[in-house]
């Protein structure tokens, strides 16, 4: 590998650490937060339409969701079903372990 060849990859190596975006997203589309929470875009949409999912905002015509507002939304559901009584929530644990072992 020549000198040049060098410096370009040096270069480039740089440029891609200086613009490294923030992980999670600060704000995600449907496909992306389907991805990150692992639920069916479908899913979410539902969650959202009966009122127990955060609402997207728009912003230039598209649909996005604030990524804290959905850490704090997810964090208050964990805190519900921590208080579940021990029955149900072992019952619930162990119906989305089945279906998550399923859907690999």
């Amino acid at each position: 590998m020549g000198t040049h060849e060098a410096i370009l990859r040096l270069a480039a190596k740089e440029a891609k650490e200086k613009m490294s975006l923030p992980y999670p997203p600060p704000y995600q589309d449907l496909a992306t937060l389907s991805q990150h929470i692992c639920a069916a875009e479908s899913t979410i949409e539902n969650w959202v339409r009966i009122g127990i999912f955060p609402q997207p905002r728009k912003v230039g015509g598209k649909r996005l969701w604030q990524w804290k507002e959905v850490e704090r939304h997810l964090a208050k559901m964990n805190d519900t079903a921590e208080s579940l009584p021990d029955e149900e929530a072992q019952r619930i644990r162990e119906a989305t372990r089945a279906a998550a072992s399923r859907s690999y």
